[in-house]
Order: structure tokens, then C-alpha cells, then sequence
């Protein structure tokens, strides 16, 4: 018996979908907030927590090796040929001095990443601090259809 994946909520009320092709999928937000192609949330597998946390590691923080994501502040999704995702990042046991440093400041703040279909992960723009009022609808780099699946990615928690 396996485990059904949560889903992130919908902005529009209805609730999540699976289709025939057994990929999760979330209902369209309003046209107002469409984006470009056709966007849905995903659940999110562990080896896409791992790519995520490793782009980062490597491309954004370089020296943040015990890193993972918090829980319940994974979002995940596709946008036509492109994925999606956004986390906060908290140390893990064996962090050195220079990683609690490091993540100090920039723990809080939302990473937003893209990745071409079957490409690697990049770190693409991370929130202020503190963060804004519109959450990742303010960040140009995520489709605005996308935000609205991930309600903005204002939730306490995501589903994961």
C-alpha cells in the first residue's frame, strides 16, 4: 500500500486532481493570474529535496554543506517544459561555526529555483528579509500561475 502525496493547496478553492497519467495535479487559478503554458503543482520526490538543497550548496552558498530543507516549506511544480521550487533552508547536525554564520541572516528567506525538464537545478532569486507581503507572486522568476497554486507560497507550511 503506497502513500498518496499531499499536494499544495489551490489558490481557487477546488481541491487537487490526479489525472489518469497518475501526476498530481492542482486547479487553475483565475485567468487574471495565468502565466505562461500550462502550470501545476507537484508533489515533491526526495531526490528533487537533494537536487535543490545541492544547487544551492554549490551555486548560492558555496561553503553550506549541513543544509536541508524546513519542513512544510517545500513547493514544487512545472510550468510547460520548466520546473519549480522554493524552500527555506535550516542546518543540520555537524554545521560549522562558518555554516551558522552563514545561514544566519539568509536562513529565513525563501530560495526560488528553475530547471529545464530533465536539466540541473538554479538558484534563480531568494526573498527579502524580512520577507515581502506578496511572497513569491513578487518574485519575476516564478510564473504568476504557478504563485497562485502555491497560494503565493504565504502558507506557514507547504505541503509536501
Amino acid at each position: 500500500m503506497s502513500a498518496t502525496p499531499k499536494l499544495a493547496p489551490s489558490s481557487s478553492g477546488t481541491a487537487p486532481s490526479r489525472p489518469s497519467s497518475g501526476i498530481p495535479t492542482t486547479a487553475s487559478p483565475s485567468p487574471a493570474r495565468a502565466g505562461t503554458g500550462s502550470c501545476t503543482s507537484l508533489a515533491v520526490p526526495d531526490s528533487v529535496k537533494q537536487a535543490v538543497t545541492s544547487a544551492y550548496g554549490h551555486q548560492a552558498q558555496p561553503n553550506l554543506v549541513h543544509i536541508t530543507p524546513v519542513k512544510g516549506t517545500f513547493y514544487y511544480g512545472r510550468c510547460g517544459q520548466v520546473l519549480y521550487a522554493a524552500t527555506r533552508f535550516t542546518l543540520t547536525s555537524g554545521a560549522t561555526y562558518a555554516e551558522q554564520v552563514a545561514l544566519q541572516d539568509d536562513g529565513a528567506a525563501m530560495k526560488y529555483f528553475s530547471a529545464p525538464m530533465h536539466g540541473s537545478w538554479t538558484f534563480v532569486n531568494s526573498d527579502g528579509f524580512p520577507a515581502g507581503s506578496r511572497g513569491c507572486a513578487a518574485i519575476p522568476q516564478i510564473p504568476s500561475q504557478l504563485a497562485a497554486l502555491w497560494g503565493d507560497c504565504l502558507t506557514r507550511t507547504a505541503a509536501e
